[in-house]
């Protein structure tokens, strides 16, 4: 084992490499050189003429193999997270594209009507109210008015409400109740596409009070609303109308028989399903 350690050996090294030193210390130098392969290192730097603070500043760096790994295994560390980061971003932006591609093609598609989004031109499908004709209007044995309207624009989704609350700019109640025909386009889908379709209305029904008691209501008037809010006045209260022929009283009685079937199997307390108009399509099947 070498008499000297590590330390004393680099500082004597300079010595040694310039022959300065005594011969005793050139003993214990060579002595330690030969068993020590990082003073052998550092002894062969010193020759080559690297500068001896530059040597000691660095031999830690270039002799161990320890650091070396540690600095190679926190550049990897680094970029993983790089990487990470990036696929993160990445999926959040993508995601972000689908979700806003979706949520319009659904608001092109009728998806939010009655929404307040409605309002937004982009996603009121309603036919202009310009563009939709009554063609015919008769009053029928019941008291209920079968509308049929018609248009050149086809449509595949027909909407009419009844026993809406007229409101004013305050948002406050009138006590004056109307029906709308409103007649959407559905860009793609499984609907029937047509151009003509009949509406049966009520114009009496049950809606519910302030103080949440059910009262008896009727209409005022009947509307056909397009686009934009756009109204047209169809009838209203007082209007002399047409008393109906027998083969649309026909037509209106098998229709009526069958949707109120089909509502009491719904939902027999739904008053509000049980106001809306009945309606028919062209060929006669029901929407």
């Amino acid at each position: 084992m070498s008499r000297i350690s590590c330390n004393v050996n680099q500082d004597l090294l300079p010595l040694y490499v310039d022959d300065v030193c005594s011969e005793e210390s050139k003993d214990l130098v060579e002595e330690h050189l030969s068993e020590c392969e990082e003073c052998q290192n550092y002894y062969e730097a010193l020759k080559e003429g690297i500068p001896e603070a530059e040597v000691k500043e660095d031999k830690e760096n270039i002799f161990s193999e320890e650091k070396v790994r540690q600095a190679s295994a926190s550049i990897i560390k680094d970029i993983k997270k790089r990487i990470s980061r990036r696929q993160t971003q990445t999926f959040c932006v993508v995601a972000a594209i689908v979700f806003i591609l979706v949520f319009l093609i659904r608001g092109m598609n009728g998806a939010y009507s009655y929404s307040r989004l409605e309002k937004f031109p982009l996603f009121d499908v309603r036919l202009k109210a310009s563009d939709m004709h009554v063609t015919e209007l008769y009053q029928l044995q019941n008291g209920y008015l079968y509308i049929t309207v018609e248009t050149d624009k086809m449509f595949s989704i027909s909407a009419g409400g009844n026993l809406n609350e007229i409101t004013d700019k305050n948002k406050g109640g009138t006590g004056e109740y109307r029906g709308q025909i409103e007649l959407k386009r559905e860009l793609w889908g499984d609907s029937v596409r047509m151009r003509k379709c009949s509406f049966i209305y009520p114009l009496t029904g049950q809606t519910m009070d302030a103080e949440g008691e059910l009262v008896e209501c009727e209409d005022s008037a009947i509307y056909l609303q397009g686009k934009g809010n756009e109204m047209v006045k169809v009838w209203e209260k007082g209007q002399a109308v047409e008393k109906a022929p027998p083969e649309i009283e026909g037509v209106a009685k098998k229709e009526i028989e069958a949707e109120d079937a089909r509502r009491r199997a719904w939902n027999e307390d739904d008053y509000e399903c049980k106001n809306g108009p009945y309606v028919i399509m062209e060929d006669g099947s029901d929407f």
